[in-house]
């Protein structure tokens, strides 16, 4: 069984937490973890990866049924995540724009809620999740361990 692309979805998973939280943990500190705690999120795992799965299905359907192509709505969102980008936009799409952004936000903060009683159903603390988290981004050993759990279950 192949589990890097289900991993790759764990890490999506783990950033649509807050990015401004996971800055709070510094990536090169050693984080210990237990075998405990990596059953826990092992466990969480698949029903994260549920809630991510309906997200993303959720957000491609606001996107088409605001009228929008998944391409320009992309093209629209790169230009107001970052000023060196700019977009031609009729006023109709630049308010339809707003609003869609609007309720994606509110959508996002539903997911997020999912995701968090998820990892307090495992009896993990948000904070102690977002440090493993990070852990997982840059130790291999941690990644294996996860891996391993993941393909036993």
């Amino acid at each position: 069984m192949r589990f890097s692309k289900p991993i790759k979805t764990l890490f999506v998973c783990l950033l649509t937490m807050g990015a401004s939280v996971f800055s709070l943990v510094n990536a090169q500190e050693q984080v210990e973890v237990t075998d405990a705690e990596l059953n826990k999120i092992a466990a969480a795992f698949q029903d994260i990866q549920k809630v991510n799965m309906e997200a993303q299905q959720k957000v491609m359907e606001t996107v088409k049924d605001n009228g929008f192509e998944v391409d320009r709505f992309n093209e629209m969102y790169q230009a107001s995540a970052s000023p060196e980008k700019s977009v031609d936009a009729t006023d109709d799409e630049k308010q339809r724009f707003g609003k869609l952004m609007s309720d994606l936000q509110q959508m996002q903060v539903g997911f997020t809620e999912q995701i968090e009683e998820i990892i307090s159903n495992e009896g993990m603390t948000i904070e102690r999740y977002q440090a493993i988290a990070m852990a997982l981004q840059t130790d291999s050993e941690l990644q294996g361990r996860l891996k391993t759990k993941l393909e036993q279950e």
